[in-house]
């Protein structure tokens, strides 16, 4: 009787024991479906897109062996800034027209969600560069700009050339930079900060840095700007008394045209805000907005360190980008509210990571080249010589990582660069 009564109990008991274990993977599984259900409706309140115009994955690894100051065994836990973010994919690059985008439509791409043909900035397949315009696209920056979100751009090209423009601009030809600092006047951007002072003054007077300008029709944009409340500077000094507490709206142009080279920057008497400066600046004033902002920095100049087979400024760009990737996350760490992605537009150069002993890779040192630019020569090997002077953009894909709300978007396999637009878009829910 003993006996059977210990065995009922321990039924009873492994009944029980079931049942507790049953209840405990039930509450797992509704736990981990809720997390499912949170991260797939993640919002942000902040968006901040980065572009590293011309990065492909060949850039980003020269940048860490650069890093690791050209050291092996440094080489194993050199990291960029940019390789803390929590998801990473890939993404391709083509335009409507070309297997091989310029910037102009990969920058509409990612503003609007719909490719265009090259040279086109914020119009549909319809416009044709230099020949006719197409329909008008809207921007995730006018989106934000509409829905009461701050709104700002950051670069170290032009303000008016392609990347930036991509954002607020609508032209058939990226070239017609008077036209498109006009839209930037009419865009209600609160923020930004760049280069290109010659397309804000007449061709018959000089800008404040002492070059010509380039308009034709004898208006003075930055007197324009001022008069619409923008606090205008053009040097680092100025730059540095900016109390972003007090300061609504800014126009920052730091050079002529471009802004210089991270390496010419930093031996400059006359400093030019750093791109992490002005990333920095910009997160300040748009952050005070409660509704949130989306801000825009380009690390523009790692694409014409490229073209011009520059390895010297293609890795101090590229660093110089990296940092103001760090200043977006640093901005970001501790909250739920903010997006970072960090992207490019298209690789450029063709760079290429050989070994220095072409015949041995045990010398351990690489020997890198830009291989975009050449031509096959005749005959049965495949050799190739310099055709062009500037290396060119290539069709390869590039990368992208993200963290905060809505980053697990950009790892599910292959992204194509319209489908940012639409990560951003539903991250901030417009």
């Amino acid at each position: 009787m003993l006996k059977a009564t210990s065995e009922a109990i321990n039924v009873n008991t492994r009944m029980l024991l079931g049942l507790l274990a049953l209840a405990a993977v039930a509450c797992l599984v509704h736990t981990s479906i809720a997390q499912g259900v949170s991260d797939q409706n993640a919002s942000a309140k902040n968006v901040i897109l980065l572009i590293g115009d011309g990065m492909g994955f060949p850039q980003l690894t020269l940048a860490r062996i650069a890093k690791a100051n050209e050291n092996l065994t440094e080489y194993g836990p050199s990291r960029l800034f940019m390789d803390s973010m929590d998801q990473t994919g890939y993404v391709r690059t083509s335009s409507s027209n070309s297997f091989v985008t310029d910037s102009a439509p990969a920058a509409t791409a990612m503003a609007t969600g719909q490719k265009t043909n090259n040279g086109v900035l914020g119009e549909d397949v319809t416009a044709i560069q230099y020949v006719r315009d197409g329909a008008n696209l809207t921007t995730i920056l006018e989106m934000a700009e509409k829905t009461g979100l701050s709104t700002g751009l950051v670069t170290t090209t032009r303000i008016t050339h392609a990347t930036p423009a991509g954002f607020y601009a609508h032209v058939d030809n990226r070239d017609n930079e008077s036209e498109i600092a006009d839209q930037l006047l009419n865009s209600n951007v609160e923020v930004m900060m760049g280069g290109g002072l010659q397309y804000f003054v007449d061709k018959n007077e000089s800008d404040p840095i002492g070059s010509k300008g380039k308009r034709t029709d004898g208006r003075d944009l930055l007197q324009e700007f001022q008069a619409k409340g923008y606090v205008f500077v053009y040097n680092e000094s100025a730059f540095q008394r900016i109390d972003a507490n007090n300061t609504e709206k800014l126009l920052g142009l730091f050079d002529s045209s471009h802004m210089l080279y991270e390496r010419e920057r930093e031996l400059s008497p006359e400093k030019e805000p750093s791109v992490a400066e002005m990333t920095g600046k910009a997160i300040s004033i748009l952050s005070k907005n409660d509704k949130g902002f989306f801000l825009m920095v380009e690390g523009g100049r790692i694409d014409h360190a490229c073209h011009a087979r520059n390895l010297s400024n293609t890795i101090g760009d590229t660093l110089a980008f990296d940092d103001a990737v760090k200043t977006a996350l640093d901005f970001a760490s501790g909250r739920n509210d903010t997006l970072v992605i960090v992207t490019a537009d298209h690789e450029c150069g063709g760079l290429v990571l050989q070994p220095e002993n072409l015949s041995s890779y045990e010398s351990g040192s690489i020997n890198p080249i830009f291989a975009s630019g050449t031509t096959k020569t005749p005959g049965p090997r495949y050799d190739f010589i310099t055709e062009m002077e500037e290396a060119t953009h290539t069709a390869v894909d590039v990368p992208i990582m993200a963290t905060g709300p809505g980053a697990e978007k950009v790892s599910r396999g292959m992204l194509d660069n319209t489908q940012i637009f639409s990560i951003i878009r539903e991250a901030l829910g417009l």
